[in-house]
């Protein structure tokens, strides 16, 4: 009977070794960023889980004391199995056995449960986290002194240390951006997208425009027959027109579609370019063109056009790999 008593206790510390073990790598190793996703689309796990990476205290306290109490569990199961098995067991009996079955306890109560929480954090945490915090309640009356106590020392620490997670500086945004791509949560393409506005939010129009004297369109008098042959020279879907004897004075342009398949007359088909400053960003620019419905617009400065910048040419900016400012 004694013998069965201890290889319960010895397991039992095995098991609860290997359970604390692995939520502590697991807790390290999990994603943030996914469990708070999970957390806002109502994952009562996740929420839990998110409870205690706000309060890491919370957390070590609990993992310190069952693994204590797991180590323990396990050496006093090695002592009951030497008493049940040796007569008269002395000091020497007791490191004996307790040197013989480290390697059990190091194999199967730290080693494998933390390979297993290393290759699937989300998973394993999640399902564990109700046991979890049966323990956080169950050692509460032990662990709330640790918990105060660390609270009461994080008092002298710098209270930047509080403010800082909860504001996202540039880099670590792109870390958050990284992470979520690497996490599944974001595509490639999705990813672009935001590096990209992160760059076309810092850079000037002034870096997309093309210069007015450099800028393919014609005046104002063409026929749109040569408006149509002028756009197909150029590869243009939209041309630039200025007025009469005034080059370089863009102030409108006519979509290569709508002189295809209407018979209007060319100055029915003008859309006028909205004015932008030169220190406008290349994304203020954009939302400029969009809410004007515009595939053009005019950089100007004290009321003279300097550039043209195109809509398309600031959209594709946003996809690309490396955006540059």
């Amino acid at each position: 009977m004694t013998l069965v008593l201890a290889l319960i206790v010895f397991a039992l510390g095995l098991w609860l070794s290997a359970f604390f073990s692995g939520a502590e790598t697991g807790f390290y190793r999990i994603s943030f960023v996914r469990l708070s996703i999970d957390a806002h689309a109502g994952d009562r796990s996740a929420s839990r889980v998110l409870w205690f990476a706000r309060h890491p205290a919370a957390f070590l306290a609990t993992t310190l004391i069952g693994n204590n109490v797991a180590n323990f569990l396990a050496a006093h199961g090695i002592a009951l199995a030497i008493t049940a098995l040796v007569a008269s067991p002395g000091i020497a009996w007791e490191i004996g056995g307790t040197l013989a079955m480290a390697p059990v306890v190091f194999v199967f109560g730290e080693l494998m449960p933390k390979n297993l929480y290393f290759r699937s954090p989300q998973r394993r945490l999640l399902r564990n986290v109700p046991l979890f915090r049966a323990f956080f309640c169950l050692f509460a009356p032990i662990s709330a002194p640790l918990i105060l106590l660390t609270a009461w020392l994080s008092r002298f620490g710098s209270s930047l240390q509080h403010a800082t997670p909860l504001v996202l500086g540039r880099k670590r945004l792109e870390q958050v951006l990284l992470e979520g791509h690497e996490q599944g949560l974001l595509a490639d393409i999705q990813n672009r997208l935001v590096t990209g506005l992160l760059n076309t939010c810092r850079a000037p129009v002034e870096s997309s425009m093309v210069n007015r004297q450099r800028v393919p369109g014609l005046p104002l008098g063409s026929s749109p027959k040569q408006l149509l042959e002028h756009a197909r020279h150029h590869g243009l879907t939209e041309v630039a027109v200025h007025r009469d004897g005034e080059e370089g004075d863009w102030f409108a342009c006519v979509r290569v579609v709508d002189l295809a398949v209407t018979k209007h007359d060319v100055t029915q088909l003008l859309i006028p370019l909205p004015a932008i400053s030169p220190g406008t960003s290349r994304l203020d620019a954009l939302l400029i063109l969009n809410d004007n419905a515009a595939p053009l617009g005019a950089v100007t400065q004290d009321d003279i056009t300097i550039g043209v910048v195109h809509r398309r040419r600031l959209t594709e900016q946003l996809f690309r790999r490396q955006a540059t400012e």
